[in-house]
């Protein structure tokens, strides 16, 4: 084989491994996309989180809950804070000196665990 037809193959092989990238590259985008649009990286609104919280796992004389709603966060029918961050997987309030951290478990927005206080591992169910 002559150099001349040695730098003909590296020249084809190179277009073709381009080809084949940008086909990959494509593919790769529109299965993002399609993601994107079916609502695969949406995240959970707020509002999906308001009601009872009841932990499990524990007996009932010594389960804690909490309600959530617009108006703020309740324990035993009384407000313990009015305010509350939610960034689609995660929420976070506080109660005294208190930072209480969930995380959403389940695409459904049924299950909680708490990430913070860390006394122990607990999981919440919504009613």
């Amino acid at each position: 084989m002559s150099q001349a037809q040695e730098k003909e193959l590296r020249k084809r092989k190179i277009r073709l491994m381009l080809l084949i990238g940008c086909v990959a590259v494509g593919l790769i985008a529109s299965v993002v996309a399609g993601m994107y649009k079916s609502g695969a990286f949406a995240q959970m609104p707020a509002s999906q989180l308001y009601g009872r919280w009841v932990e499990q796992g524990v007996p009932s004389y010594a389960q804690d809950s909490f309600t959530i709603s617009a108006g703020g966060i309740y324990t035993h029918g009384r407000l313990i804070n009015t305010q509350f961050e939610f960034n689609g997987s995660q929420l976070t309030y506080t109660h005294g000196e208190t930072t209480y951290v969930y995380q959403v478990e389940d695409d459904k927005g049924a299950q909680l665990l708490r990430i913070k206080p860390t006394h122990y591992k607990s999981s919440f169910h919504k009613l």
